[in-house]
């Protein structure tokens, strides 16, 4: 019986034949079936790779293209706040109304008024060339920079220093340009090498409406361009070599390359065909805000690209890389995917179902304890976050990106009136109310966005009584809770109520302001040639330094220096204050030394900015010709801010002695001695004040309140 079983299963090559058979063409078929999906996934994962370049590139094209359309809008807009001053309309009409010359034969003072407003929007706005005189010179400036009111006939009103050839050039582009519309004058190349560019802004008369018809001048303006406009197409924080943004135009059947190219040309040296069929600026400019990918770039290179257009200008932005470069990643990647696959193939065979096995098995062990460790870690965080936040005396919470509330401690929940359970899940306008949660809900975007710690402060009214709370904004990778999946981003929000401080901070400045008006009126009392002349000193310090755009701090130090700056006259006799006579020089020496009297009289005193060294350095010169022989940058700014506002009050309000100088000429004094005595910033920022933010009726209401007081 056994010999008969022997027989029955011994191997035969007949029997094995088919099962070799079939593991061959199991094996030829697994070969075939892992090629063509390795051909098709390097394929799919080349097309999955231009598209991310593609998605980069657009982003990377957009921001780009927004900076250059907002440098040209800043220019335009520039003009157009000069364009719509009222007294620029007023006059203007007035200019073109006018038949007769001014009796006298000079300059009628519209004119004056226009140029001098053109002096300053050109400091302002850059039309203005840097160390060349503002008062025309015998020769022409170096410089394209020019800034002019053009009148309806073609005229020039007022300019500032200009070349002939810039001239030329105003006039023709207004005369081409539209009636009633704004215009460019397009990026172009002067003798020199240096590029420039136009705005044409319509000027309306005041009461007419915005259309040609009611046109009565033209404002140009000429600029250099240089690293202000081509910076903005440089990428920060990106690091691939051949990714570059250009400017291109189409112009007379050529590409024009308007920016500086990697291989080292320079603006306007490059042109190329239009229609030639490889070139992908050339294709760009045919169909603005798409993609291509298999174009040549001014090198030759095929490159990935995309463009954008430029708003307000013929241009085109392109933003490329090479193609090379963009997929060598991908490419080493697919390569060496291909080789292991070959590698792997050989011995699949032989061992595919017991590494399968065992490492299927392996995996789930291994990823399963893994599970329960991170589940208890994350558990045993939720415990210790709750355990300390709930021993904090501040309401403690955490929100995730979407602005639902994960966490909460003991003293938030108490605060919502909500439980522990019912807390978590809610929005944040459920638990803080839709105004209250508004703001917390822009600071934790804001906390997200800049992924650092962001601080801030809300008022808030309850009845008659105000709560101060001041709010921390810690950002989260991951909000360590175990019933969220990872990462889920949030914001830990951490409230303090600094009510008491922050109030009786409040009420200690307004004791102080209290004293400080004391002193004012102790001092207008004693000297009643120059009542309130520390106060509109001050007021009119305050109004500067915020048209500089200082911060509040150094604001509030100019306002409470502007104040105190006189208060050393209490100790000069009396008899001297209401003089009326000229001083002698030993009196004169007392006047002077009164003023350096009121830094030491509040050097004792405690405040937020260097009120008493500013007090120190009023009187210093810019050119260092002061009393202590500081000058420039070294003069503390809220010092020359309370040096110009001084002059200024000084030289327009009546003395005993003199009548008030008219507001045009102190203007005309002010900017005679900038660069000399005065910072000419201070100065530009002042008169602008005065002459665009209603400063002159003011200051004219002041003084003629005082004059009927008198």
């Amino acid at each position: 019986m056994s010999n008969q079983t022997e027989i029955t299963h011994s191997p035969d090559l007949p029997d094995f034949a088919p099962r070799l058979v079939g593991i061959a063409l199991l094996l030829f078929c697994l070969v075939a079936g892992g090629l063509w999906l390795v051909a098709g996934y390097t394929a799919a994962d080349q097309a999955r790779d231009v598209q991310v370049w593609q998605e980069k590139l657009d982003i990377l094209a957009e921001n780009r293209a927004t900076d250059v359309d907002r440098w040209l809008a800043d220019r335009f807009k520039a003009l157009r706040d000069m364009a719509g001053n009222p007294s620029l309309q007023l006059y203007m009409s007035d200019l073109q109304a006018m038949k007769e010359p001014a009796v006298d034969g000079g300059e009628p003072p519209q004119k004056t008024y226009l140029r001098n407003l053109l002096l300053f929007t050109a400091e302002r706005a850059g039309f203005a060339n840097a160390g060349v005189p503002s008062i025309p010179a015998s020769l022409p400036p170096p410089h394209v920079n020019a800034l002019a009111i053009i009148g309806a006939g073609g005229d020039v009103i007022a300019a500032t220093p200009m070349t002939a050839a810039t001239r030329d050039l105003m006039l023709a582009s207004v005369k081409q340009s539209a009636p009633g519309r704004e215009g460019l004058i397009d990026l172009r190349k002067d003798k020199d090498g240096t590029l420039y560019i136009g705005f044409i802004v319509p000027v309306f008369s005041i009461q007419g409406d915005h259309t040609a018809n009611s046109q009565v001048a033209r404002v140009v303006g000429i600029q250099a361009v240089g690293d202000s406009l081509f910076n903005l197409l440089k990428s920060p924080g990106v690091a691939d070599k051949t990714l570059e943004t250009i400017l291109v135009r189409a112009a007379g059947g050529k590409v024009d390359y308007l920016s500086p190219l990697q291989d080292g040309t320079r603006p306007l040296d490059r042109h190329e065909a239009l229609d030639a069929g490889s070139l992908a600026s050339a294709a760009l400019l045919a169909m603005p805000g798409q993609f291509v990918s298999d174009l040549k770039d001014y090198r030759g290179r095929i490159v990935l690209a995309t463009s954008r257009a430029i708003s307000g200008a013929p241009w085109m932005l392109v933003t490329k890389i090479d193609r090379d470069e963009a997929l060598a990643a991908g490419s080493q990647r697919r390569a060496g995917m291909e080789i292991i696959f070959f590698l792997v193939i050989a011995v699949i065979t032989l061992i595919i179902a017991a590494i399968w096995w065992r490492a299927y098995s392996r995996r789930a062990v291994v990823t399963s304890a893994y599970f329960r460790h991170l589940a208890a870690q994350t558990a045993a965080q939720e415990r210790l976050l709750r355990l300390v936040t709930d021993h904090q005396p501040e309401p403690v919470y955490i929100v995730d990106a979407g602005h639902v509330v994960r966490f909460a401690n003991r003293q938030a929940e108490e605060e919502a009136r909500m439980s522990q359970d019912s807390l978590p899940g809610k929005t944040l306008a459920d638990v803080r109310g839709a105004a209250r949660a508004a703001k917390i809900t822009e600071c934790c975007d804001r906390a997200l966005g800049m992924q650092q710690i962001f601080y801030d402060m809300q008022r808030l009214r309850q009845g008659e009584d105000e709560r101060v709370i001041r709010s921390a904004y810690v950002p989260l990778d991951h909000i360590p809770l175990a019933s969220l999946p990872e990462p889920t981003p949030g914001v830990l929000v951490v409230e303090q109520d600094v009510s008491d401080v922050v109030h009786e901070r409040e009420k200690r400045l307004e004791i102080l302001h209290q004293l400080m008006r004391m002193l004012l009126k102790l001092v207008d009392a004693r000297d009643p040639f120059a009542a309130n002349h520390s106060l509109l000193v001050s007021q009119i310090a305050q109004e500067v330094a915020i048209e500089m755009g200082l911060d509040g701090v150094l604001v509030e130090t100019a306002r409470i220096a502007g104040s105190l700056m006189n208060i050393g006259k209490i100790v000069v006799p009396t008899e001297l204050l209401t003089k009326t006579g000229n001083l002698s020089a030993g009196e004169k020496q007392v006047i002077c030394e009164s003023m350096n009297a009121a830094a030491d009289l509040i050097a004792n005193i405690r405040f937020d900015g260097p009120v008493a060294e500013t007090l120190r350095q009023w009187q210093e010169k810019w050119d260092g010709s002061g009393p202590l022989a500081v000058k420039g940058e070294a003069i503390l700014i809220t010092a020359r801010i309370i040096a110009v506002a001084n002059a200024f009050i000084g030289m327009t309000s009546p003395r005993s002695w003199r009548t008030a100088m008219a507001i045009e000429a102190a203007n005309k004094f002010l900017l005679d001695q900038a660069g000399a005595h005065f910072d000419r910033r201070v100065v530009i920022a002042l008169i602008n004040y005065i002459e665009n933010h209603n400063g002159k009726a003011w200051l004219k209401k002041v003084l003629e309140s005082q004059k009927s007081a008198a």
